[in-house]
């Protein structure tokens, strides 16, 4: 039995090592096909995963309302505020070619004297609530006009940005208000009561909202294109493996090898193994050798360095799990197949097709709701999600278990079905 083994594992190496092409298709082609599809799709990927939204403003009101919108779009983690470019201080004719070039979807421009706008309106509004009219002494040359923010869209913009810049910046207004009314109700206090108001608090949002995702896991970042591209094409090669391992069955089954082997002393389940086994080390090497490549070939083009994180003990579990189960069907579809024209097409297909619902090509983040079930479905779809829960949230064994059980599901059956129908021919 072991000699078997042995003898099936060097037959296998033999063959493939000579093979020169089927080597370079095994690993040189998905190398070439990371770092392609990494270079095609960083923007989009970063334009997914971009954080802050960048906008222009100009502020012509050097005062309260003014100077608490900038502070406030600032400290938001939503907004990135951009006052100059190349050095140079907008001014509102700036802003508004820069947003029609379609450099930047907004701009905002502050009127001036908007904070001395509010202060007469607030005062004007207090003055109608007394029967004084001379409560206030009111700015003879303000007309009754509000403060006035122009916003310039750009005509792409969607209208759901649209509506979270209004409503932002509707949010910081009526919070300057709420201290400009302050501040006046205790001069009036002041003046007609004696009585001292402290100014020392700031008015500011009273309800606290707690953005969190709802699931048990500690984020759901969305990858960027190396965290992507990298395990998604790596599962791709590792399932790819299956065209030459079928063709390598056929070619022994059509030979003539295959009746010989059976008639060497020992199960001819030890000549199956062995092949698994040499094919699975090059599913191994062929993860190793993408991994790398992540780590410390994409930076030279100026790409996202993959962070395998710490991670290590779940992630040589997905990667063996992935291999196993990409042997598996391979010896499964040289097994079934019946010509080497017959296996190339069904497997190329195949493979390509749970790839394609597996979120290989279209991450599964992008998908509408149907084909995110579809995708759940696919064996490469519960190895990327296993490598996006090592990569993204340094997942523990137990996190990343719901995966290899369904990749090992995915063997047995298989293997399974190999033996039953290498039976169920052997008895016709």
């Amino acid at each position: 039995m072991w000699l078997k083994f042995k003898a099936s594992i060097q037959k296998e190496f033999l063959l493939l090592i000579r093979d020169k092409a089927g080597l370079a298709i095994l690993f040189i082609m998905p190398m070439a096909l990371v770092l392609i599809m990494t270079l095609l799709q960083d923007s989009s990927f970063k334009a997914i995963g971009e954080k802050q939204l960048p906008l222009l403003i100009v502020n012509h009101d050097a005062d309260t309302f003014g100077l608490r919108i900038i502070e406030g779009l600032k400290s938001s983690q939503f907004f990135k505020v951009v006052e100059e470019i190349e050095g140079q201080k907008l001014d509102e004719k700036a802003l508004v070619k820069q947003v029609e070039d379609g450099n930047f979807q907004i701009g905002i421009v502050i009127h001036p004297q908007a904070t001395h706008a509010i202060r007469e309106s607030v005062k004007r509004k207090i003055q109608g609530q007394f029967p004084d009219d001379e409560l206030f002494a009111l700015d003879p040359t303000m007309t009754q006009v509000p403060a006035k923010v122009d916003i310039f869209f750009d005509p792409v913009t969607k209208q759901s940005f649209k509506q979270v810049i209004i409503s932002a910046l509707r949010q910081y207004a009526s919070m300057v208000e709420a201290n400009i009314m302050f501040s006046i109700y205790a001069q009036m206090f002041n003046d007609l009561l004696g009585v001292s108001v402290s100014m020392d608090e700031e008015f500011g949002s009273m309800v606290v909202f707690d953005q969190q995702y709802a699931s048990t896991l500690k984020s759901n970042t969305i990858p960027n294109s190396a965290q992507h591209n990298v395990p998604a094409w790596t599962i791709f090669a590792m399932f790819f493996i299956v065209i030459p391992l079928a063709s390598n069955i056929i070619k022994e089954r059509d030979s003539g090898l295959e009746r010989r082997l059976r008639t060497l002393p020992g199960s001819y389940s030890a000549i199956l193994v062995g092949k698994t086994m040499v094919y699975f080390i090059i599913g191994l090497l062929q993860a190793v050798s993408m991994l790398l490549m992540g780590v410390f070939v994409l930076p030279y083009f100026d790409m996202p360095s993959l962070n395998i994180g710490n991670a290590y003990a779940p992630l040589l579990l997905i990667t063996i799990a992935v291999s196993l189960a990409a042997t598996s069907y391979g010896i499964l579809l040289g097994t079934v197949a019946t010509s080497h024209e017959q296996s190339s097409i069904f497997g190329a297909i195949s493979v390509v097709i749970l790839a394609a619902i597996g979120g290989v090509w279209v991450p599964t983040f992008m998908m509408n709701d149907l084909m995110k079930q579809v995708s759940q479905l696919s064996p490469l779809n519960w190895g990327l999600n296993g490598y996006y829960d090592v990569f993204l949230r340094s997942a523990a064994i137990e996190d990343v278990f719901q995966y290899l059980l369904l990749l090992m599901a995915f063997m047995l059956s298989c293997l399974v079905a190999t033996f039953a129908y290498n039976r169920l021919k052997r008895k016709t």
